[in-house]
């Protein structure tokens, strides 16, 4: 089975996620980009008018993969809208999918979200797997939005989500064998 990595990143946290999922998978990889250039306030801007940023087209066809790998942040509840744009334009390319986050974390969140790209996607994902900065912080900083969307995860720290990632990687693996 052929696997494709997409994801989008604002502050690289997913990034550094996606790189090490790559190379444990050692599949094909693309970062989703917008036209314009992204900030604090556009992106609250397109949290409250539930605006897609159009997004530069990525070099690989995800038709051609037998499972897409989403990976994004959750901001405000809702999926990152740069993501989201990618995942509107070709949901009919795409045959099944696993959507994996690492975010600030809350209660009850990747049910909503999972059930968001149910709807969207027209299937559920494979796999809906929820980091959470959370666990990385400080007793002294868990539960605060500013330590979480200010937390920048070190390359090295992503090995720290490696458990909750195991099942995943596991079957992930087995797929990929088979062909």
């Amino acid at each position: 089975m052929k696997s494709l990595i997409v994801y989008y990143s604002f502050t690289r946290n997913n990034e550094k996620l996606a790189k090490y999922l790559q190379t444990q998978l050692q599949c094909d990889i693309a970062e989703i980009e917008t036209v314009k250039s992204r900030n604090g306030f556009s992106i609250f801007l397109d949290l409250l008018f539930n605006r897609k940023p159009k997004i530069k087209p990525i070099h690989y066809w995800p038709l051609n993969y037998d499972h897409v790998i989403v990976i994004a942040p959750i901001w405000g509840g809702k999926i990152a809208m740069p993501m989201t744009s990618f995942l509107l334009n070709e949901r009919s390319n795409i045959k099944q999918y696993s959507f994996i986050t690492l975010c600030g974390g809350q209660r009850g969140q990747k049910e909503k979200i999972n059930k968001y790209l149910t709807s969207l996607l027209h299937s559920a994902p494979r796999y809906m797997i929820e980091l959470w900065i959370n666990d990385l912080l400080p007793a002294a900083q868990k539960d605060s939005v500013k330590h979480t969307s200010q937390f920048r995860i070190e390359a090295e720290e992503v090995i720290k989500y490696h458990e909750q990632l195991k099942e995943f990687l596991v079957k992930e693996r087995s797929y990929v064998a088979v062909v």
